[in-house]
């Protein structure tokens, strides 16, 4: 180390008791005031590092090295007794408490025996303005958007004192104006002298933010570098082993009949941000419609709508000729629906069963996979280790909790899952959300598939490359109505969209 680096990793090696190697002799450093980005593939080892540096998971080899120093960090109280905060990829908040409670809990003001809550709220307000990061101390964590939930997340962390942030893939729940908004704030908070280690897939946001880079490749260090000298495809190449393919042209494809309507539909129930106004949308079979919007212009409620989660308050919808105003998630599932939702571990799987029951949930009432009134666990089996195979899922076995999979893989395995489901319309919502550029390309390619074959298919997506890489329309949303209805032509761009997204224009 040098007097200018923060911490050094030294041989880190971790070896797990069914003998499954997440790293091998990891060894890099990061200097003081920097923002240092860690790049590669679902699997490849970063989420087990950060832990071990956050004192979630203990090396099998190897040491830290912090201010020059040796360091045993055995639990998160450890790193934070060192300066080291962390904002997970999936928040780690209590929903049915306030935004207050949630950044001090466990440190809360006091005023004798009892928790002082004035205090509480004044330490909060104090936060938000020195790290300009606006949130209301007393609303429920239960009823914010997801954009909201990072900001308590970053303000728990900061409460702390931190000198290393940690932040796993914060992009990914954010639109793009949130996310230049957030990296407005971490340059902030780098010329202040803080260190942030920023775990991100999108090779794009890491050249933005980013001044230097490590990319892990099968649990070892493939490349470490200042990004000034890398281009983007040797980035690709340390984070794949070969250079990232070149995107597919977007091709028109001859669309079929009318497939989903909604007529007139509104619902105003549920967190404002999921209610929706008076929506009038066709989505035709073979055609793949894309929703743009700010995080809480009425996306979800939309997809509420189209997977049976809510039933409208007025309007219409019709799916397959069938009107679906009542009708359940079972119903839309019977008619032809796969679902793939943005939170695929809180509402497309169970993390403690294994990938088995995860990968046939749903289908297990098929005659396939049934021997009378029993199960047939070896078919199911099989057809997991099948989907683990065509979609690339790293993983210990088919018998292995979900939990034991990286978020990427665990993602992959419910996309494998629905699609094959044999759809008539899918709902995507957020389909590449944490996942590494190679598996994002696959599922791409297999959204394009199936829509050549028939399906209709929704995309809802905050990136907006994405969007405009596999949408034929793009809808746009803003207040829970429809502002804008766009063909995909050659001039739509990400910034031709934004004065829509943002609520300034309105052509629908």
């Amino acid at each position: 180390m040098t007097s200018h680096t923060l911490i050094a990793f030294e041989a880190i090696s971790k070896v797990y008791g069914n003998g499954t190697r997440a790293l091998t002799d990891v060894s890099f450093s990061v200097a003081r005031g920097v923002i240092h980005a860690i790049c590669g593939e679902n699997g490849a080892g970063k989420s087990t590092l950060m832990k071990i540096l956050f004192g979630l998971e203990q090396p099998s080899a190897g040491h830290l090295r912090f201010d020059d120093g040796i360091v045993d960090i055995r639990s998160p109280a450890a790193a934070a007794d060192l300066g080291i905060g962390m904002v997970h990829q999936h928040f780690t908040l209590v929903p049915s408490l306030t935004v207050a409670e949630n950044i001090f809990l466990g440190q809360e003001r006091r005023n004798g025996l009892f928790v002082d809550r004035f205090k509480t709220r004044q330490r909060v307000a104090e936060l938000s303005r020195r790290f300009n990061l606006a949130v209301d101390p007393d609303a429920r964590v239960s009823t914010l958007s997801v954009a909201a939930q990072q900001k308590v997340e970053i303000l728990k962390a900061l409460s702390r004192d931190i000198r290393l942030l940690i932040l796993d893939e914060p992009t990914a729940v954010l639109s793009p104006p949130e996310t230049e908004e957030l990296f407005a704030r971490l340059r902030h908070l780098r010329d202040e002298g803080l260190t942030i280690l920023f775990i991100s897939h999108k090779l794009r946001e890491v050249r933005a933010l980013a001044s230097h880079v490590t990319v892990l490749r099968a649990g070892r260090v493939a490349g470490d570098a200042d990004l000034a000298h890398l281009d983007n495809d040797a980035v690709s190449k340390l984070v794949m082993g070969a250079s990232a393919a070149v995107r597919p042209a977007r091709i028109a494809r001859k669309l079929g009949s009318a497939l989903v309507t909604l007529r007139g539909v509104s619902q105003s129930r549920g967190r404002p941000g999921e209610r929706v106004e008076d929506i009038d949308l066709t989505i035709h079979a073979g055609e793949i419609v894309g929703i743009a919007g700010v995080d809480g212009s009425g996306q979800q409620g939309l997809v509420a709508l189209l997977s049976g989660r809510r039933t409208p308050f007025t309007g219409d919808i019709v799916f397959s000729g069938r009107a679906m105003n009542a009708s359940s998630t079972r119903d839309w599932r019977a008619q032809g629906l796969a679902h793939l939702p943005a939170d695929r571990l809180k509402d497309g799987s169970s993390a403690t069963m294994s990938l088995v029951d995860n990968a046939i949930a749903g289908a297990h009432r098929k005659s396939a996979f049934r021997i009378g009134p029993f199960l047939n666990r070896r078919k199911m089996v099989e057809t997991t280790k099948s989907m683990i195979a065509e979609f690339g899922v790293r993983c210990p076995g088919p018998e292995a909790p979900l939990f034991a999979l990286s978020g990427g893989n665990a993602q992959k395995l419910i996309a494998a899952r629905e699609f094959a489901s044999q759809p008539k319309f899918l709902v995507a919502d957020e389909p590449t959300r944490g996942i590494d550029v190679a598996a994002a390309a696959f599922l791409h390619d297999r959204i394009r598939s199936m829509a050549a074959t028939g399906v209709g298919v929704l995309l809802v997506t905050s990136d907006l490359d994405e969007l405009l890489a596999l949408s034929d329309r793009v809808v746009v949303m803003f207040g829970g109505r429809i502002v804008a209805r766009l063909e995909n032509s050659d001039g739509l761009t990400p910034n031709r969209l934004g004065p829509y997204m943002l609520g300034l224009e309105e052509t629908a």
